[in-house]
């Protein structure tokens, strides 16, 4: 199993829309073949993100919860927009670091 880390925030920066949490790091698990998640804004509470094997579940997932403020990942930290039903790659998660 591949775990990304999303650090903590500090206390009070920031806005609803971060992905970090002011309590808590926030742990994306990957288990057995999922390669994509779909995290959404520490704001929400609760676990937050859902996996996926493939590209086109999380892309599916993504467009369904246009509303909230999200992020696709993939599992080497990798962001991702949907656009289309397609995944497009957009940079670095710069505020995870991954363990095995």
């Amino acid at each position: 199993m591949k775990t990304l880390t999303i650090t903590s925030k500090m206390s009070n920066s920031g806005s609803i829309h971060d992905m970090a949490s002011d309590m808590c790091d926030r742990d994306i698990e990957f288990r057995g073949s999922a390669k994509f998640a779909v995290v959404l804004s520490a704001y929400y509470g609760g676990k937050g993100y859902t996996t996926h094997k493939t590209e086109r579940a999380a892309a599916a997932t993504a467009r369904a919860n246009h509303e909230y403020s999200l992020m696709i990942l993939d599992c080497n930290g990798n962001r991702y927009d949907e656009y289309y039903g397609e995944l497009i790659l957009v940079g670095q998660m710069n505020e995870a670091h991954e363990t095995n």
